[in-house]
Formats: C-alpha cells, structure tokens, sequence
C-alpha cells in the first residue's frame, strides 16, 4: 500500500459552487516523488468510471516511462503526457534503471465532457509531448504550491477555462509541429477532401489520385498520423452524419442508410448498433423522446 501523503510533496484541490455536467472541470493538482516499485494504473480499466477523466502530468526531475500499447516514451524534465484514466492503452512507471526519483506534477480534470476532450487531443496530436524545460504549463501547474493544503472554489465558467487553457500550453508544441508536417498537412487535405464529396461515393483509390499519391502510401500515412485507418475515420464521419440525420430530419432509416452509403439498411444498422450498442430506430426513439424534432 503507497502512504499518499508520503510521495505527494503538496496538493490543492478545486470545488465548483454549482455543478454543470456538460463542462469539464479541474479536481485537484498535486506535486509528487516516484521511486521503484511505482506503477500506473493500480486497478483495472474496465473498474474506473469514464466520469473521473484523465490528467496532465508534467515531468520536473528524474524519468519515469509512459507506455501506451506497445510505445514508450521517457518522461524527462521538459515533457509531458495527457491521458484518460479509463484507457486500457496506458501505463506509467519508475523504469528498472532509474537512479535519480522521478518527480512531476499532475491536474486531473473530471467529468464525461474532460473524457471526450481528451480522447480528441490524444487522436490528434498523440499522448506524449515535448513542451520545453520551464514552460509556461510547468509554470502555470507549479504556481498553486502557494495554496498547498488548501480547497479553491471555482464557478463552472472559470472552472472551464482553467482546463481549457492549460490544455492550450500543452498543445502548443504539438500545433507548431501539426502545422509544419507535410504528412500533417496531407492528413488535413485528405480530411477535408472527405468531407466535401461526402456526398458522392468517393473510394480510396480516388482519393489517393486525387492527391497525387498511390493508395498504399495514403492508407500508411493515415494511420501513422492519426492512429487509427482511413476506413475508421470514414466511418466515424458516416456515423456522425447518420446521427446528424436521425435527429434533425424525418427521413427512414432506409433512405439514411443510402445518403451515407452504407449500401444496404442491414449494412447500416449492424454499424450503427456495434458502435452505439443499440439500433438506430431505438436511438430516434429514446432521444427524440425528449427532444422532439
């Protein structure tokens, strides 16, 4: 059993006044020391409810190693990572070698709303990031030690726009790069050619023609960029459209089928209830229930 109050050097935590439950909001920050033995996640993911969400952790001394699937990455002074607590993929630990304790300091951000934001910046821009020695995060996250031991309360507005705001700094290193990748800019390009002929039945081969490229080499690109394949992203775009349709217009599940190609209704509603565990015509029924168009 780890003694808490032993590796946690301070910590401060935040309380909202009024609950909002669409808006993500911080928990507490807490600057901690790591030595062998020290091990992320301590139970199960499938235990954690996907309401905790996740956190940023920044690195201030020593190394520890961040792992998501079969990826590691050193976690030195300059670096940090941002994950979901509910995501199987990740583990963190004091490597084997480690000589010196691993120092950092972590904000965890809670709610359904942080997950969602989360999982977006992690499909984006990945889970680990160099961020530069003394950065303005570091220094943003190190400024509560003056509150140690203490509880601040927050309105759901200002609550919002701390976690906001520091998940810009994070990703600011991250949008440098993201701009001025040529593979970055021909992820945009095939993203935005997407969704301008979404309405025609536009097959990867044309797409990799339309962009002066072999298919083989976009559907590589794709997937190294983005972490998931081209058909996934495709889908994901069907599936929002399908959603979109279902909600705002009266068409059948039928005719939605065929505007989102999916080419037959069977096709549609196997996708459809794999992904959201129930069938479209319940899903219309459930929410326009209480919403009606």
């Amino acid at each position: 059993m780890i003694n808490v109050d032993k590796v946690r050097l301070w910590k401060v935590r935040f309380v909202r006044a009024i609950q909002f439950n669409e808006m993500p909001y911080p928990s507490i920050v807490v600057e901690e020391v790591e030595e062998q033995g020290y091990r992320i996640p301590q139970i199960p993911h499938r235990l954690i409810p996907l309401e905790i969400g996740g956190q940023i952790t920044v690195t201030l001394g020593g190394k520890g190693v961040l792992q998501v699937g079969d990826k590691k990455f050193d976690c030195r002074p300059g670096t940090a990572f941002l994950y979901r607590h509910s995501d199987s993929d990740v583990s963190y630990y004091f490597p084997r070698d480690g000589r010196e304790k691993w120092r950092f300091v972590w904000i965890n951000f809670m709610g359904a709303a942080s997950c969602r934001i989360i999982t977006e910046i992690n499909r984006t821009y990945g889970y680990y990031f160099d961020i530069g020695t003394d950065s303005a995060l570091e220094k943003n996250l190190l400024s509560f030690r003056e509150y140690a031991g203490t509880t601040l309360f927050q309105s759901p507005l200002e609550a919002a726009k701390m976690v906001f705001s520091l998940l810009d700094l994070l990703c600011r290193s991250a949008e440098e790069k993201f701009r001025f990748s040529k593979n970055i800019r021909r992820i945009i390009d095939v993203q935005s050619e997407i969704q301008t002929a979404f309405d025609e039945s536009l097959t990867t081969s044309a797409l990799a023609g339309k962009l002066g490229i072999t298919r083989e080499h976009l559907s590589k690109t794709f997937r190294e960029e983005t972490g998931r394949t081209l058909q996934d992203y495709r889908e994901e775009q069907r599936s929002n459209e399908a959603l979109t349709l279902l909600l705002k217009s009266n068409l059948s599940c039928k005719e939605i089928a065929v505007l989102c190609h999916y080419g037959s209704y069977s096709s549609f509603f196997r996708s459809f209830k794999k992904r959201y565990r129930v069938s479209p015509e319940i899903f219309r029924k459930r929410n326009l229930a209480s919403d009606p168009v």
